[in-house]
């Protein structure tokens, strides 16, 4: 089960990132054969119809995986808030018709150099982390750091760390734990 990022804060980091590419440069990378040849192709999913829906538009971007990016990309690009954003910024200088896997590449990259999508990323996938482990005291010393990086209360982690306690055969996930405080 994957953790959705709310729209405010995907919007949030978009709008972020806007300001910070200008101050920030990208790391060139060796390209292969195959990602240069997908870079030189049109965005014609953008005019030709095919781009229906968010799974469309993640096929699209999984292509750019020949250039590094990785699944956590694919997912976050891959909202039609992130790629609106990114339009917005690409066509103010070219046509739509004019845009190339160069361009959103680019635009991909510029964004992910920034301090904002790194911490973002990190919280996301440590969150993940926990949502997916199941609760243990044998883990209890890792998985308590990951709850303090994250933020949660030391409330939080007393009510957790009760729960395993009182739980030492525990097959429940930190989320399905978390989950069980709400009700």
């Amino acid at each position: 089960m994957k953790t959705r990022l709310p729209i405010l804060l995907v919007t949030f980091f978009m709008a972020y990132c806007s300001y910070a590419q200008e101050q920030t440069a990208t790391v060139e990378l060796p390209l292969t054969e195959q990602c240069k040849s997908l870079l030189n192709k049109k965005l014609d999913f953008l005019i030709d119809g095919s781009f229906q829906d968010e799974k469309s538009l993640q096929r699209e971007i999984a292509r750019l995986k020949e250039c590094g990016i990785d699944d956590y990309d694919v997912s976050f690009f891959g909202r039609m808030s992130s790629m609106s954003a990114m339009l917005r910024k690409m066509t103010k200088e070219k046509q739509l018709e004019q845009l190339t896997f160069q361009d959103l590449f680019t635009e991909i990259e510029k964004m992910k150099a920034t301090e904002a999508f790194e911490q973002m990323k990190k919280i996301t996938q440590l969150s993940e982390t926990l949502a997916t482990r199941v609760g243990s005291l044998k883990n209890w010393n890792e998985d308590i750091k990951i709850f303090q990086e994250l933020g949660a209360s030391k409330n939080v982690i007393a009510q957790v760390f009760e729960y395993l306690e009182s739980h030492p055969q525990n097959s429940k996930t930190y989320q399905e734990i978390l989950e069980s405080f709400k009700k």
